[in-house]
Protein backbone atom coordinates (compact mmCIF):
# COMPACT_ATOMS: atom_id res chain seq x y z
CA UNK A 1 0.00 0.00 0.00
CA UNK A 2 3.03 2.30 0.19
CA UNK A 3 3.58 2.26 -3.58
CA UNK A 4 0.61 3.37 -5.62
CA UNK A 5 1.27 4.38 -9.22
CA UNK A 6 2.16 8.06 -9.59
CA UNK A 7 2.01 8.54 -5.81
CA UNK A 8 5.33 6.71 -5.57
CA UNK A 9 7.10 9.73 -7.09
CA UNK A 10 5.49 12.37 -4.87
CA UNK A 11 7.18 14.32 -2.12
CA UNK A 12 4.73 16.21 0.07
CA UNK A 13 5.70 19.49 1.68
CA UNK A 14 3.69 20.40 4.78
CA UNK A 15 4.10 24.02 5.89
CA UNK A 16 2.92 25.56 9.16
CA UNK A 17 3.01 29.22 10.17
CA UNK A 18 3.03 29.13 13.97
CA UNK A 19 1.90 32.08 16.06
CA UNK A 20 4.90 33.14 18.15
CA UNK A 21 8.64 32.67 18.21
CA UNK A 22 9.50 29.09 19.17
CA UNK A 23 12.60 28.02 21.06
CA UNK A 24 14.97 26.59 18.45
CA UNK A 25 16.86 24.42 20.95
CA UNK A 26 13.64 22.78 22.16
CA UNK A 27 12.60 22.06 18.57
CA UNK A 28 16.02 20.61 17.72
CA UNK A 29 16.10 18.39 20.80
CA UNK A 30 12.55 17.21 20.16
CA UNK A 31 13.30 16.40 16.50
CA UNK A 32 16.42 14.46 17.50
CA UNK A 33 14.46 12.54 20.13
CA UNK A 34 11.67 11.76 17.64
CA UNK A 35 14.09 10.49 14.99
CA UNK A 36 15.77 8.28 17.59
CA UNK A 37 12.42 6.93 18.79
CA UNK A 38 11.16 6.47 15.22
CA UNK A 39 14.39 5.62 13.36
CA UNK A 40 12.51 5.09 10.12
CA UNK A 41 12.53 8.91 9.81
CA UNK A 42 16.32 8.69 9.50
CA UNK A 43 16.30 5.69 7.18
CA UNK A 44 17.55 5.77 3.61
CA UNK A 45 15.63 4.60 0.56
CA UNK A 46 17.44 2.13 -1.63
CA UNK A 47 16.40 0.29 -4.78
CA UNK A 48 17.45 -3.13 -6.05
CA UNK A 49 20.72 -2.78 -7.95
CA UNK A 50 19.53 -4.46 -11.16
CA UNK A 51 15.80 -3.89 -10.88
CA UNK A 52 13.70 -1.40 -12.80
CA UNK A 53 10.53 -2.25 -10.94
CA UNK A 54 9.12 0.66 -8.91
CA UNK A 55 8.07 -1.89 -6.29
CA UNK A 56 11.63 -3.12 -5.69
CA UNK A 57 12.84 -0.76 -2.98
CA UNK A 58 13.51 -0.96 0.73
CA UNK A 59 14.32 1.10 3.81
CA UNK A 60 17.94 1.01 4.92
CA UNK A 61 17.59 1.38 8.69
CA UNK A 62 20.56 2.03 10.97
CA UNK A 63 21.30 -0.74 13.49
CA UNK A 64 19.86 -0.02 16.93
CA UNK A 65 23.29 0.69 18.39
CA UNK A 66 24.00 3.29 15.68
CA UNK A 67 20.68 5.16 15.57
CA UNK A 68 21.77 8.00 17.86
CA UNK A 69 25.02 8.53 15.95
CA UNK A 70 23.21 8.55 12.58
CA UNK A 71 20.59 11.05 13.78
CA UNK A 72 23.25 13.33 15.26
CA UNK A 73 25.31 13.16 12.05
CA UNK A 74 22.24 14.00 9.94
CA UNK A 75 21.63 17.10 12.09
CA UNK A 76 25.23 18.26 12.47
CA UNK A 77 26.69 21.36 10.83
CA UNK A 78 29.17 19.14 9.00
CA UNK A 79 26.30 17.61 7.00
CA UNK A 80 25.58 19.64 3.83
CA UNK A 81 22.63 21.97 4.52
CA UNK A 82 20.75 20.73 1.47
CA UNK A 83 20.67 17.19 2.87
CA UNK A 84 20.50 17.96 6.59
CA UNK A 85 17.73 16.38 8.64
CA UNK A 86 16.88 19.70 10.31
CA UNK A 87 17.79 23.25 9.30
CA UNK A 88 17.13 26.43 11.32
CA UNK A 89 17.06 29.90 9.75
CA UNK A 90 16.66 33.28 11.43
CA UNK A 91 14.87 36.21 9.74
CA UNK A 92 14.55 39.50 11.60
CA UNK A 93 11.41 40.73 9.83
CA UNK A 94 7.83 39.85 10.66
CA UNK A 95 6.45 36.83 8.87
CA UNK A 96 3.96 38.77 6.73
CA UNK A 97 6.74 41.06 5.52
CA UNK A 98 8.46 37.99 4.13
CA UNK A 99 5.46 36.37 2.48
CA UNK A 100 1.95 37.81 2.89
CA UNK A 101 -0.85 35.35 3.57
CA UNK A 102 -4.52 35.51 4.41
CA UNK A 103 -6.39 34.14 7.43
CA UNK A 104 -10.11 33.49 7.60
CA UNK A 105 -10.65 36.49 9.84
CA UNK A 106 -9.35 38.74 7.04
CA UNK A 107 -12.12 37.64 4.66
CA UNK A 108 -15.91 38.13 4.34
CA UNK A 109 -17.87 35.86 6.66
CA UNK A 110 -21.08 35.73 4.60
CA UNK A 111 -19.84 34.30 1.29
CA UNK A 112 -17.02 32.20 -0.20
CA UNK A 113 -13.78 33.91 -1.17
CA UNK A 114 -11.35 32.62 -3.78
CA UNK A 115 -7.80 33.91 -3.98
CA UNK A 116 -4.28 32.89 -4.96
CA UNK A 117 -2.54 30.35 -2.77
CA UNK A 118 1.13 29.72 -2.23
CA UNK A 119 2.25 27.79 -5.29
CA UNK A 120 5.67 26.21 -5.60
CA UNK A 121 5.96 26.26 -9.37
CA UNK A 122 9.72 25.98 -9.82
CA UNK A 123 11.51 23.27 -7.87
CA UNK A 124 14.89 23.35 -9.64
CA UNK A 125 17.73 23.68 -7.11
CA UNK A 126 19.12 26.95 -8.50
CA UNK A 127 15.81 28.75 -8.99
CA UNK A 128 13.53 27.56 -6.21
CA UNK A 129 11.03 30.11 -5.04
CA UNK A 130 11.57 32.09 -1.85
CA UNK A 131 8.57 30.38 -0.29
CA UNK A 132 9.87 26.92 -1.10
CA UNK A 133 13.30 27.78 0.28
CA UNK A 134 11.66 29.00 3.48
CA UNK A 135 9.77 25.75 4.06
CA UNK A 136 11.97 23.17 2.41
CA UNK A 137 15.47 24.25 1.36
CA UNK A 138 16.76 20.88 2.59
CA UNK A 139 13.99 18.77 1.07
CA UNK A 140 14.36 16.08 -1.57
CA UNK A 141 12.24 17.22 -4.48
CA UNK A 142 12.06 13.83 -6.15
CA UNK A 143 12.05 10.32 -4.76
CA UNK A 144 15.10 9.66 -6.98
CA UNK A 145 17.08 12.01 -4.71
CA UNK A 146 16.28 9.67 -1.85
CA UNK A 147 17.39 6.64 -3.83
CA UNK A 148 20.67 8.15 -4.99
CA UNK A 149 21.79 10.49 -2.20
CA UNK A 150 22.85 9.98 1.40
CA UNK A 151 19.89 11.76 3.00
CA UNK A 152 17.21 10.79 5.54
CA UNK A 153 13.70 10.15 4.26
CA UNK A 154 12.23 12.88 6.48
CA UNK A 155 13.52 16.45 6.67
CA UNK A 156 12.37 19.53 8.56
CA UNK A 157 13.03 23.25 8.21
CA UNK A 158 12.46 25.87 10.92
CA UNK A 159 12.48 29.60 10.18
CA UNK A 160 12.14 31.99 13.11
CA UNK A 161 10.68 35.42 12.46
CA UNK A 162 10.18 38.30 14.88
CA UNK A 163 6.56 37.31 15.52
CA UNK A 164 6.15 33.77 14.23
CA UNK A 165 7.87 30.52 13.36
CA UNK A 166 7.42 28.54 10.18
CA UNK A 167 7.89 24.80 10.14
CA UNK A 168 8.26 22.82 6.94
CA UNK A 169 8.15 19.03 6.75
CA UNK A 170 9.13 17.11 3.63
CA UNK A 171 7.82 13.55 3.63
CA UNK A 172 7.71 11.24 0.59
CA UNK A 173 4.36 9.64 -0.10
CA UNK A 174 5.92 6.18 -0.02
CA UNK A 175 6.70 6.81 3.65
CA UNK A 176 3.32 8.06 4.81
CA UNK A 177 0.01 9.63 3.88
CA UNK A 178 -1.47 12.80 5.37
CA UNK A 179 -2.50 11.03 8.59
CA UNK A 180 1.04 9.74 8.93
CA UNK A 181 2.34 13.29 8.54
CA UNK A 182 -0.06 14.35 11.29
CA UNK A 183 1.46 11.73 13.59
CA UNK A 184 4.93 13.17 12.94
CA UNK A 185 3.83 16.76 13.61
CA UNK A 186 1.91 15.93 16.78
CA UNK A 187 4.71 13.75 18.15
CA UNK A 188 7.26 16.51 17.47
CA UNK A 189 5.02 19.09 19.18
CA UNK A 190 4.48 16.85 22.21
CA UNK A 191 8.21 16.32 22.64
CA UNK A 192 8.96 20.03 22.18
CA UNK A 193 6.34 20.82 24.84
CA UNK A 194 7.93 18.38 27.27
CA UNK A 195 4.88 16.12 27.05
CA UNK A 196 6.28 13.24 25.03
CA UNK A 197 6.01 10.43 27.57
CA UNK A 198 3.49 8.68 25.32
CA UNK A 199 5.74 8.76 22.23
CA UNK A 200 6.90 5.15 21.94
CA UNK A 201 8.63 3.18 19.16
CA UNK A 202 6.30 2.46 16.26
CA UNK A 203 4.68 -0.98 16.61
CA UNK A 204 4.87 -3.52 13.83
CA UNK A 205 7.77 -1.82 12.05
CA UNK A 206 8.86 -3.95 9.10
CA UNK A 207 5.64 -5.95 9.06
CA UNK A 208 3.09 -5.66 6.27
CA UNK A 209 -0.49 -5.54 7.60
CA UNK A 210 -1.76 -5.87 4.02
CA UNK A 211 0.15 -9.09 3.24
CA UNK A 212 -2.93 -11.32 3.46
CA UNK A 213 -4.65 -9.20 0.81
CA UNK A 214 -1.72 -9.22 -1.64
CA UNK A 215 -1.36 -11.93 -4.32
CA UNK A 216 -0.59 -15.22 -2.61
CA UNK A 217 -2.17 -14.11 0.64
CA UNK A 218 -5.00 -15.98 2.33
CA UNK A 219 -7.67 -13.29 1.88
CA UNK A 220 -6.61 -12.62 -1.71
CA UNK A 221 -6.95 -16.29 -2.57
CA UNK A 222 -10.41 -16.44 -0.98
CA UNK A 223 -11.51 -13.48 -3.10
CA UNK A 224 -10.09 -15.07 -6.25
CA UNK A 225 -11.86 -18.36 -5.50
CA UNK A 226 -15.13 -16.49 -4.97
CA UNK A 227 -14.69 -14.62 -8.25
CA UNK A 228 -14.03 -17.85 -10.15
CA UNK A 229 -17.06 -19.49 -8.54
CA UNK A 230 -19.13 -16.56 -9.79
CA UNK A 231 -17.84 -17.08 -13.34
CA UNK A 232 -15.24 -14.29 -13.43
CA UNK A 233 -11.84 -14.96 -14.96
CA UNK A 234 -10.40 -12.00 -13.06
CA UNK A 235 -11.28 -10.09 -9.92
CA UNK A 236 -14.00 -7.56 -10.74
CA UNK A 237 -12.87 -3.95 -10.18
CA UNK A 238 -14.34 -1.78 -7.42
CA UNK A 239 -17.08 0.63 -8.46
CA UNK A 240 -15.67 3.35 -10.68
CA UNK A 241 -12.22 1.81 -11.12
CA UNK A 242 -10.56 0.56 -14.31
CA UNK A 243 -7.46 -1.49 -15.12
CA UNK A 244 -6.49 -0.11 -18.51
CA UNK A 245 -5.71 -2.28 -21.50
CA UNK A 246 -2.78 -1.35 -23.75
CA UNK A 247 -5.17 0.49 -26.09
CA UNK A 248 -6.85 2.35 -23.22
CA UNK A 249 -3.46 3.32 -21.81
CA UNK A 250 -2.39 4.68 -25.20
CA UNK A 251 -5.65 6.64 -25.51
CA UNK A 252 -5.25 8.11 -22.04
CA UNK A 253 -1.62 9.07 -22.68
CA UNK A 254 -2.62 10.80 -25.91
CA UNK A 255 -5.25 12.86 -24.07
CA UNK A 256 -2.90 13.55 -21.18
CA UNK A 257 0.03 14.64 -23.33
CA UNK A 258 -2.24 16.95 -25.32
CA UNK A 259 -3.41 18.47 -22.04
CA UNK A 260 0.09 18.84 -20.56
CA UNK A 261 1.85 20.10 -23.70
CA UNK A 262 -0.78 22.19 -25.49
CA UNK A 263 -3.98 22.75 -23.53
CA UNK A 264 -2.69 23.32 -19.99
CA UNK A 265 1.13 23.33 -19.74
CA UNK A 266 2.56 22.99 -16.25
CA UNK A 267 3.60 26.66 -16.21
CA UNK A 268 -0.09 27.66 -16.46
CA UNK A 269 -1.24 25.64 -13.45
CA UNK A 270 -2.28 27.68 -10.42
CA UNK A 271 -3.38 26.78 -6.93
CA UNK A 272 -6.20 28.78 -5.36
CA UNK A 273 -7.57 28.77 -1.85
CA UNK A 274 -11.31 28.78 -1.36
CA UNK A 275 -12.42 30.03 2.06
CA UNK A 276 -15.90 28.85 3.06
CA UNK A 277 -17.14 30.80 6.12
CA UNK A 278 -18.93 28.98 8.92
CA UNK A 279 -22.22 30.87 8.52
CA UNK A 280 -22.29 30.19 4.78
CA UNK A 281 -21.58 26.49 5.27
CA UNK A 282 -24.29 26.21 7.91
CA UNK A 283 -26.79 27.74 5.47
CA UNK A 284 -25.71 25.41 2.67
CA UNK A 285 -25.90 22.33 4.88
CA UNK A 286 -29.33 23.27 6.26
CA UNK A 287 -30.64 23.84 2.74
CA UNK A 288 -29.16 20.54 1.57
CA UNK A 289 -30.71 18.57 4.43
CA UNK A 290 -34.10 20.21 3.86
CA UNK A 291 -33.92 19.33 0.16
CA UNK A 292 -32.89 15.74 0.87
CA UNK A 293 -35.66 15.15 3.41
CA UNK A 294 -38.26 16.65 1.06
CA UNK A 295 -37.67 13.95 -1.57
CA UNK A 296 -40.12 11.01 -1.56
CA UNK A 297 -37.16 8.64 -1.92
CA UNK A 298 -35.40 10.01 1.17
CA UNK A 299 -34.26 7.40 3.64
CA UNK A 300 -34.15 7.78 7.39
CA UNK A 301 -30.35 7.57 7.31
CA UNK A 302 -29.82 10.03 4.46
CA UNK A 303 -27.62 12.92 5.53
CA UNK A 304 -24.65 14.95 4.34
CA UNK A 305 -21.69 16.15 6.36
CA UNK A 306 -20.09 19.57 6.26
CA UNK A 307 -17.16 18.02 4.40
CA UNK A 308 -19.55 16.58 1.79
CA UNK A 309 -20.89 20.11 1.26
CA UNK A 310 -17.35 21.49 0.89
CA UNK A 311 -16.44 18.90 -1.73
CA UNK A 312 -19.66 19.48 -3.67
CA UNK A 313 -19.10 23.25 -3.74
CA UNK A 314 -15.49 22.79 -4.86
CA UNK A 315 -16.34 20.28 -7.60
CA UNK A 316 -19.09 22.43 -9.08
CA UNK A 317 -16.67 25.37 -9.25
CA UNK A 318 -13.84 23.31 -10.71
CA UNK A 319 -16.02 21.79 -13.42
CA UNK A 320 -17.87 24.97 -14.39
CA UNK A 321 -15.25 26.26 -16.89
CA UNK A 322 -15.43 23.09 -19.00
CA UNK A 323 -19.16 22.31 -18.97
CA UNK A 324 -20.70 23.50 -22.26
CA UNK A 325 -24.23 23.49 -20.93
CA UNK A 326 -26.76 21.29 -19.14
CA UNK A 327 -26.79 18.76 -22.00
CA UNK A 328 -23.01 18.23 -22.04
CA UNK A 329 -22.82 14.43 -21.76
CA UNK A 330 -19.05 14.13 -21.42
CA UNK A 331 -18.26 12.14 -18.30
CA UNK A 332 -16.72 13.40 -15.07
CA UNK A 333 -15.00 11.19 -12.48
CA UNK A 334 -13.96 11.91 -8.90
CA UNK A 335 -12.02 9.94 -6.31
CA UNK A 336 -12.10 10.64 -2.59
CA UNK A 337 -9.56 8.82 -0.41
CA UNK A 338 -11.05 7.52 2.82
CA UNK A 339 -8.77 6.55 5.67
CA UNK A 340 -8.74 2.95 6.83
CA UNK A 341 -7.69 4.07 10.31
CA UNK A 342 -11.15 5.57 10.82
CA UNK A 343 -13.28 2.96 9.04
CA UNK A 344 -14.89 0.30 11.22
CA UNK A 345 -15.19 -2.07 8.29
CA UNK A 346 -11.45 -1.98 7.70
CA UNK A 347 -10.84 -3.82 10.97
CA UNK A 348 -12.28 -6.98 9.42
CA UNK A 349 -9.81 -6.77 6.51
CA UNK A 350 -6.63 -5.24 7.91
CA UNK A 351 -5.21 -5.23 11.44
CA UNK A 352 -3.37 -1.89 11.43
CA UNK A 353 -0.94 -1.20 14.27
CA UNK A 354 -1.68 1.87 16.37
CA UNK A 355 -0.29 4.33 15.62
CA UNK A 356 0.23 3.52 11.94
CA UNK A 357 2.63 5.83 10.11
CA UNK A 358 2.43 4.53 6.56
CA UNK A 359 -0.27 4.71 3.89
CA UNK A 360 -3.74 3.47 4.80
CA UNK A 361 -5.94 4.87 2.06
CA UNK A 362 -9.12 3.34 0.68
CA UNK A 363 -9.93 5.27 -2.49
CA UNK A 364 -13.67 5.68 -3.12
CA UNK A 365 -14.68 6.60 -6.67
CA UNK A 366 -17.88 8.50 -7.40
CA UNK A 367 -19.94 6.98 -10.21
CA UNK A 368 -19.40 8.76 -13.55
CA UNK A 369 -21.61 11.84 -13.92
CA UNK A 370 -22.15 13.84 -17.14
CA UNK A 371 -20.31 17.10 -16.55
CA UNK A 372 -23.30 19.15 -17.71
CA UNK A 373 -25.52 17.46 -15.14
CA UNK A 374 -22.97 18.00 -12.36
CA UNK A 375 -22.65 21.74 -13.02
CA UNK A 376 -26.19 22.62 -14.10
CA UNK A 377 -28.45 19.75 -13.05
CA UNK A 378 -27.44 18.78 -9.53
CA UNK A 379 -27.78 21.06 -6.54
CA UNK A 380 -25.01 21.23 -3.96
CA UNK A 381 -27.13 19.03 -1.69
CA UNK A 382 -27.80 16.41 -4.37
CA UNK A 383 -24.13 16.15 -5.29
CA UNK A 384 -23.13 15.98 -1.63
CA UNK A 385 -25.60 13.13 -1.11
CA UNK A 386 -24.11 11.23 -4.09
CA UNK A 387 -20.70 11.56 -2.45
CA UNK A 388 -22.02 10.42 0.93
CA UNK A 389 -23.79 7.38 -0.52
CA UNK A 390 -20.67 6.32 -2.43
CA UNK A 391 -18.61 6.55 0.75
CA UNK A 392 -21.18 4.57 2.74
CA UNK A 393 -21.46 1.92 0.03
CA UNK A 394 -17.71 1.44 -0.35
CA UNK A 395 -17.05 1.50 3.42
CA UNK A 396 -18.71 -1.85 4.03
CA UNK A 397 -16.26 -4.57 5.09
CA UNK A 398 -16.75 -6.66 1.96
CA UNK A 399 -16.29 -3.63 -0.30
CA UNK A 400 -13.08 -2.59 1.48
CA UNK A 401 -11.69 -6.12 1.29
CA UNK A 402 -12.47 -6.57 -2.42
CA UNK A 403 -11.13 -3.14 -3.30
CA UNK A 404 -7.82 -3.67 -1.51
CA UNK A 405 -7.36 -7.15 -2.97
CA UNK A 406 -8.07 -5.83 -6.49
CA UNK A 407 -5.68 -2.87 -6.12
CA UNK A 408 -2.85 -5.06 -4.84
CA UNK A 409 -3.46 -7.62 -7.58
CA UNK A 410 -3.16 -4.90 -10.22
CA UNK A 411 -0.26 -2.90 -8.80
CA UNK A 412 1.79 -3.46 -11.98
CA UNK A 413 -1.01 -2.22 -14.23
CA UNK A 414 -2.23 1.28 -15.00
CA UNK A 415 -5.32 1.61 -12.83
CA UNK A 416 -7.48 4.72 -12.76
CA UNK A 417 -10.77 6.00 -11.37
CA UNK A 418 -11.68 7.59 -14.71
CA UNK A 419 -12.09 6.56 -18.33
CA UNK A 420 -9.27 7.53 -20.73
CA UNK A 421 -11.02 10.64 -22.06
CA UNK A 422 -13.05 11.68 -18.99
CA UNK A 423 -12.80 14.87 -16.99
CA UNK A 424 -11.51 14.03 -13.53
CA UNK A 425 -10.60 15.49 -10.15
CA UNK A 426 -8.71 13.83 -7.32
CA UNK A 427 -9.55 14.99 -3.81
CA UNK A 428 -8.71 14.43 -0.19
CA UNK A 429 -9.97 15.65 3.16
CA UNK A 430 -7.68 16.62 6.02
CA UNK A 431 -10.35 18.02 8.36
CA UNK A 432 -10.18 15.02 10.68
CA UNK A 433 -6.49 15.73 11.27
CA UNK A 434 -7.34 19.08 12.95
CA UNK A 435 -3.92 20.47 12.09
CA UNK A 436 -4.91 23.97 13.19
CA UNK A 437 -5.17 22.56 16.74
CA UNK A 438 -1.56 21.36 16.89
CA UNK A 439 0.11 23.28 19.72
CA UNK A 440 3.75 24.20 20.36
CA UNK A 441 2.66 26.54 23.19
CA UNK A 442 5.15 25.23 25.77
CA UNK A 443 7.99 25.58 23.27
CA UNK A 444 7.51 29.35 22.86
CA UNK A 445 10.73 31.27 23.46
CA UNK A 446 9.13 33.65 25.97
CA UNK A 447 5.74 33.95 27.58
CA UNK A 448 3.56 36.21 25.46
CA UNK A 449 0.13 36.50 23.96
CA UNK A 450 1.15 34.13 21.17
CA UNK A 451 -0.74 30.84 21.02
CA UNK A 452 1.95 28.55 19.61
CA UNK A 453 -0.66 27.19 17.18
CA UNK A 454 -0.76 27.34 13.38
CA UNK A 455 -2.67 30.22 11.87
CA UNK A 456 -1.80 29.16 8.34
CA UNK A 457 -1.15 25.74 6.82
CA UNK A 458 0.34 25.02 3.41
CA UNK A 459 0.47 21.80 1.44
CA UNK A 460 2.37 21.17 -1.75
CA UNK A 461 2.74 17.92 -3.67
CA UNK A 462 5.82 17.82 -5.88
CA UNK A 463 5.88 15.15 -8.54
CA UNK A 464 7.58 14.44 -11.83
CA UNK A 465 4.04 14.17 -13.23
CA UNK A 466 2.61 17.72 -13.58
CA UNK A 467 -0.04 18.30 -10.93
CA UNK A 468 -3.55 19.37 -11.97
CA UNK A 469 -7.22 18.72 -11.17
CA UNK A 470 -6.61 18.38 -7.44
CA UNK A 471 -8.61 19.58 -4.44
CA UNK A 472 -7.77 19.30 -0.75
CA UNK A 473 -9.92 20.24 2.23
CA UNK A 474 -7.02 21.55 4.30
CA UNK A 475 -8.94 22.09 7.51
CA UNK A 476 -10.93 24.39 9.77
CA UNK A 477 -9.84 27.97 10.27
CA UNK A 478 -9.85 29.60 13.73
CA UNK A 479 -13.05 31.42 12.70
CA UNK A 480 -14.84 28.12 12.10
CA UNK A 481 -14.65 28.43 8.34
CA UNK A 482 -12.97 25.84 6.14
CA UNK A 483 -10.10 26.13 3.65
CA UNK A 484 -10.14 24.21 0.36
CA UNK A 485 -7.13 24.20 -1.99
CA UNK A 486 -7.75 23.59 -5.70
CA UNK A 487 -5.41 23.28 -8.69
CA UNK A 488 -6.47 24.25 -12.22
CA UNK A 489 -4.99 26.25 -15.10
CA UNK A 490 -4.92 30.06 -15.20
CA UNK A 491 -7.44 30.13 -18.06
CA UNK A 492 -9.87 27.95 -16.10
CA UNK A 493 -9.55 30.24 -13.08
CA UNK A 494 -10.24 33.28 -15.28
CA UNK A 495 -13.47 31.72 -16.50
CA UNK A 496 -14.48 30.90 -12.91
CA UNK A 497 -13.78 34.48 -11.81
CA UNK A 498 -15.74 35.89 -14.74
CA UNK A 499 -18.71 33.69 -13.82
CA UNK A 500 -18.54 34.85 -10.19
Amino acid sequence: MDVSGPARDMVFLYGFVIDGRLDADKLKQAWQQLCQTWPILSARFRQGANSKSPQDWHYLLPPDAEVQAVVEADMSDSCPAGRRSLVVDEIESKVRDFHPFVEGRDLPQDRPTLHHAAWVRDTRPKTRSKLLLNFASNAPLTVDHLFTEDRPVATAKITRFADATTIGLALPHVLCDGLGAELVVRAWAALANGEGEHIKPLPGLGQDPFAALAPGGKVAQEEMDAAEAAGHEELPPPAGWHAYSVLQTALFLAHYMWDVIWARPEATMEQRELFLPKAYLNEQKAAAMAEIKSKPSAGDDDYVSTSDICIAIALKRMCAPDARGPDDARLFSFVHPANLRYMDGAAQSVALPKPYLHNAIHAVALADIPIGKLVYGLSVGELALELRRALQRESKPEAIRRSLVWCLANVDKFIAFFRPSSFWVGGTNWRSMKLHDVSFAKALETSSAATGRPFKIYMQAISRIPMRNMMVIVGDDATGGIWVNMTLSASQWRRIEQAD
